[in-house]
């Protein structure tokens, strides 16, 4: 309460072209960030966020557990995602290059949705690379997982320098 969140909508790859400031948190959920499907958009955006953050700053995106998909097959338990039971989620072609996923709803509709499959690790390095120093994976909102049973990772990458002290 008493909080006015300020909400902004712009290209990633030329964010503070178009936003300026700086910010406490860059948001980036919905699994969003697979749409990006050239490594160098991936980065520039990745670079973008970053800059866009105050010195203490913090990114939080989520994105499927493409791990599991691509090294498993799809499953989903639909706890934290996808809940209901009105709409159908199924991928319809998956490789290390795309992921097609089906979205059938209640009233007969269909959508077909185009993905980038990040692998987690991947992902990880990326953020590191374009300078976040801390980078924590969750597992579906937990902090402990096996990396096969989560439907979704959620990474929060801290732009503050920490002293030696501080990080123990």
């Amino acid at each position: 309460r008493g909080h006015v969140l300020r909400t902004a909508q712009a290209d990633w790859r030329w964010l503070n072209r178009d936003i300026h400031g700086k910010f406490d948190a860059v948001v980036c959920l919905g699994n969003s960030f697979t749409h990006l499907f050239s490594e160098n958009d991936r980065r520039k955006a990745l670079a973008e966020f970053y800059a866009a953050l105050r010195h203490d700053g913090v990114l939080i995106l989520d994105q499927r557990n493409y791990d599991a998909i691509l090294d498993a097959g799809y499953s989903s338990k639909h706890t934290y995602y996808y809940c209901g039971d009105d709409v159908s989620v199924k991928p319809s072609h998956v490789d290390e290059g795309l992921a097609r996923f089906d979205y059938s709803f209640p009233d007969g509709s269909k959508f077909h949705l185009n993905m980038f499959p990040l692998r987690k690790a991947y992902m990880q390095r990326l953020l590191g690379e374009v300078g976040f120093q801390s980078v924590e994976t969750y597992g579906d909102f937990q902090e402990t997982h096996r990396d096969e049973q989560p439907d979704f990772f959620i990474h929060v990458a801290e732009k503050r320098y920490r002293t030696t002290k501080e990080a123990e």
